[in-house]
């Protein structure tokens, strides 16, 4: 078996499933789609993949340092369901029993933990493949680190980044410095949308570069918000830069799948009317 590692974005893909499933319950009527989809995802990835190393990421309760920074940051976001919330703590029982590790920390996103990881992982030339559908995490591709998206079906590497956008996937902060990113609230520079930021970074390489020559820019609006609302864009690619050196306890041998407790397994999944999940129990020695 090859020593390829995946690492789950927990809180996206909880959230995929949630909205992906509708009106499931326990036999005791505990709401379960999520904990139902993410884990017939999780199923697939280790029947089909066959990871060697796994972690799941989660997001902790409280502000970020981003929303420290910038109080509106996803300040148009909707509460979490109480729905969804119950069915954390079941989620966290069933990684559990696969002997999955789980990292959370409190002032920081999953994303940067997932940054720190894979960074990590990457440095031990160990293919590595986030399973997410935020399209940020485009940045942390390299020559070992992929991105799946479960819910497009599609992976993206250094070569399809380059072949679609025209740029390393790290400059895709400064595309999103520019643009910025409404699904986070991220301000960017008004009137610049990804389209002209891709030009402007495949022209300029940087945001930098970009405010050091505005004068050369075309379109008079373009260069007057760009002098507006440079500090705008240096404040929005603070926000969009995934943390890729955050402290905490990781060691790759603790995220090797070995036996997964297959008792406790069938227990969660007869108590939450998992079914189909009991007659395909599988193993990962």
């Amino acid at each position: 078996m090859s020593k390829n590692f995946f690492i789950i974005d927990g809180h996206s893909q909880l959230y995929q499933a949630y909205y992906a499933i509708t009106g499931l319950t326990t036999p005791s009527g505990q709401p379960i789609n999520a904990v139902y989809g993410f884990t017939r995802m999780l199923r697939k990835i280790l029947k089909e993949d066959r990871p060697y190393y796994m972690a799941i990421a989660f997001d902790s309760k409280g502000p970020t340092f981003r929303h420290l920074e910038y109080k509106e940051y996803k300040a148009h976001r909707k509460p979490t369901p109480d729905d969804l919330v119950s069915q954390i703590p079941l989620m966290f029982d069933v990684i559990n029993a696969y002997n999955i590790p789980i990292f959370a920390i409190q002032g920081f996103e999953a994303d940067d933990i997932i940054g720190t990881i894979s960074k990590k992982v990457s440095m031990e030339n160990i293919e590595c493949t986030i399973i997410t559908t935020d399209k940020d995490m485009d940045q942390l591709i390299d020559e070992h680190i992929k991105v799946f998206n479960p819910r497009k079906k599609e992976i993206r590497d250094i070569t399809k980044i380059q072949n679609e956008m025209g740029i390393e996937p790290k400059s895709f902060i400064d595309v999103l410095a520019l643009s910025g990113d409404s699904s986070d609230n991220i301000p960017g520079i008004p009137g610049i949308g990804i389209k002209t930021a891709l030009n402007l970074i495949r022209e300029w390489k940087s945001l930098e570069n970009v405010l050091s020559n505005i004068e050369k820019i075309k379109g008079n609006k373009k260069q007057e918000n760009l002098l507006k609302y440079a500090e705008l864009a240096r404040l929005s690619k603070r926000l969009v830069t995934i943390n890729i050196g955050i402290s905490l306890d990781f060691n790759l041998k603790a995220c090797h799948l070995t036996n997964f407790n297959n008792d406790r397994l069938n227990e969660i999944f007869t108590k939450y009317g998992f079914n189909s999940f009991l007659a395909e129990n599988h193993d990962n020695n």
